[in-house]
């Protein structure tokens, strides 16, 4: 079961990128999410890879248009009422950033608002 270790109330994803070119399969549905702002809850794995951590962003009424996969001349929503998940990896803190690197993906997270609980990940 993983530990809720911090949570932010907002935040956006400022990058999705491939952190393998070798990466297979479908990867591309990262980069829908980049510029989405929501809460961001960090979690920390506590027995499927203890120390590794995963990241969660919930979209509360922030959204983004995109052209829409089915007929790409039109836009739709993409984020309200939504959530994503990262994969586990390594976490870093970089104050008004947090940065995860995992298999297959690099993501970096602007932090806007405030966090609980108050220490530092």
């Amino acid at each position: 079961m993983p530990r809720l270790v911090k949570q932010y109330e907002r935040a956006v994803l400022e990058s999705a990128v491939r952190s393998d070119d070798e990466v297979q399969g479908c990867w591309e549905w990262r980069e829908k999410y980049v510029g989405v702002e929501g809460v961001l809850s960090v979690y920390e794995s506590t027995s499927k890879a203890p120390g590794k951590s995963f990241i969660r962003m919930e979209y509360y009424g922030g959204y983004k248009l995109m052209p829409a996969e089915d007929t790409p001349d039109e836009l739709e929503i993409v984020g309200e009422g939504r959530f994503f998940t990262t994969s586990l990896g390594e976490l870093t803190d970089a104050g008004d950033e947090l940065w995860l690197k995992t298999r297959n993906s690099e993501y970096v997270f602007r932090l806007i608002d405030t966090c609980w609980p108050q220490n530092k990940i």
